[in-house]
């Protein structure tokens, strides 16, 4: 069983992805989403359109965020990276190939790691995010039955929204999407096809 020795002792990698835990994988798998927005220094719905527009078939979106996880008895550190790929951009719709990891603070081995594609319409103040639930796949290297729970978890889970008001354009065309109140912000950087 796989585990790693963090600032508060040592942690059991099953324990993070725990039954408890799953589900918030879930709700972290649609690029934090469903946040609470920002007020301030939010993005014009003009800005959006801008930032969809730059997304040609091939650009990356690179999204990471750190959470905090109660495992065994102390808060591990968990580093949520969304890697996602643009296969197609018509628009106001976009389909992206995305893989998701959680990387605990000190290893280099993912505890679960999602693969799915994912469809964002824009309309005139948002964006909805499918995932495709033929595409979805996860695996774990500690727990097959707990990537087979997250995996029909993502298959059958509701479209989520993300409010313009969520992003803030820092380096165009990166961004960072606004986490739950007084909670970790999601940064994203945006690598676009070369050549």
């Amino acid at each position: 069983m796989a585990s790693f020795n963090d600032q508060t002792g040592k942690v059991n990698l099953t324990e993070i992805i725990s039954k408890a835990n799953i589900k918030m994988f879930r709700t972290y798998a649609v690029i934090s989403l469903l946040l609470a927005p920002t007020v301030g220094l939010a993005a014009s719905h003009e800005e959006i359109l801008r930032l969809n527009a730059v997304q040609n078939p091939g650009t990356q979106v690179i999204c990471h965020v750190p959470l905090n996880i109660a495992a065994d008895q102390n808060s591990v550190t968990v580093d949520y990276k969304n890697s996602m790929t643009v296969i197609a951009n018509q628009g106001d719709t976009r389909l992206y190939q995305v893989i998701t990891t959680f990387i605990p603070n000190g290893t280099t081995t993912s505890v679960l790691t999602q693969r799915y594609k994912l469809s964002v319409i824009t309309d005139e103040t948002g964006q909805t995010h499918k995932i495709d639930p033929d595409s979805v796949s996860v695996t774990s290297p500690s727990s097959a039955e707990l990537a087979r729970i997250n995996e029909d978890q993502l298959r059958n889970g509701p479209a989520s929204y993300q409010s313009d008001s969520m992003v803030t354009v820092t380096d165009f065309p990166n961004f960072t999407i606004q986490g739950y109140d007084y909670g970790p912000v999601t940064e994203c950087t945006v690598l676009p096809v070369k050549g």
